[in-house]
């Protein structure tokens, strides 16, 4: 597969960078345990932020004392899947909207010659289209690396640019990717792999704690829309790895 040294990859997070959802996922994820195993407030305990969705229900399958097979985890997604769109439009006493400065942002990115826009995400792909068409965001992303089948983030940035191929789009070599995510596990894929990370304060960390991580660079939204997109297409004068 020949790679593009001049085309980009712009790769988002969804809950907590894009949207935020009320905490849908969470409630229709809950919903599904307890429809399925008449069990209550599973993901209570369970890590959430920057994980995939994979992970997050074989740690809630493992919390009840079931093995967390593969037919297992697919059996509670398409519950989950059932029960997420009766979540998304439910009043739930917490933020539900598209996040400051992500429609211009986008906007500027897709103006921009040899710029693609993608998603990297640990939601489940069928999830993550029913939460961004919920706020009309789904349209603006022809690919993207979603948390059906893998349990470790790391392994999504790969996909991601499979994905793209696949869309018809250049093949871009990692470091011609920039990942925009709110949680350090959006950063530590970006590392892994010689990408640049922008992380975005706008999630359960702030900007001190994504600091931390040593992204390449942090704010505390998107809307700075000039600033952004000018750090975006501009590559580091040196590598940063």
């Amino acid at each position: 597969m020949m790679t593009d040294s001049t085309s980009l990859l712009v790769l988002f997070d969804i809950d907590g960078t894009l949207i935020l959802s009320g905490r849908a996922g969470v409630r229709g994820m809950n919903a599904a345990f307890r429809r399925l195993y008449g069990a209550d407030g599973v993901l209570d305990t369970v890590p959430i932020a920057g994980r995939t969705d994979r992970a997050i229900v074989g740690d809630g399958l493992s919390s009840i004392g079931l093995a967390p097979t593969d037919p297992e985890i697919m059996r509670l997604r398409d519950a989950y899947l059932e029960e997420l769109p009766l979540e998304l439009p439910r009043p739930a006493g917490e933020p539900s909207c598209v996040l400051p400065g992500v429609g211009a942002l986008l906007d500027a990115l897709e103006d921009l010659p040899g710029v693609h826009v993608g998603l990297l995400t640990g939601n489940f792909e069928r999830g993550a289209e029913l939460k961004l068409t919920h706020f009309d965001l789904w349209r603006r992303f022809s690919f993207g690396a979603f948390g059906d089948h893998h349990l470790d983030r790391r392994a999504l940035l790969p996909v991601a640019i499979e994905r793209a191929c696949a869309a018809g789009l250049p093949a871009c070599p990692p470091e011609r990717v920039v990942i925009i995510g709110d949680t350090p596990l959006d950063v530590d894929c970006a590392r892994t792999h010689g990408a640049r990370a922008l992380a975005v304060a706008t999630g359960h960390y702030d900007t001190t704690a994504l600091e931390a991580t040593g992204a390449d660079l942090v704010v505390p939204t998107l809307t700075d829309t000039s600033r952004l997109v000018r750090w975006t297409v501009t590559p580091p004068l040196s590598p940063s790895r």
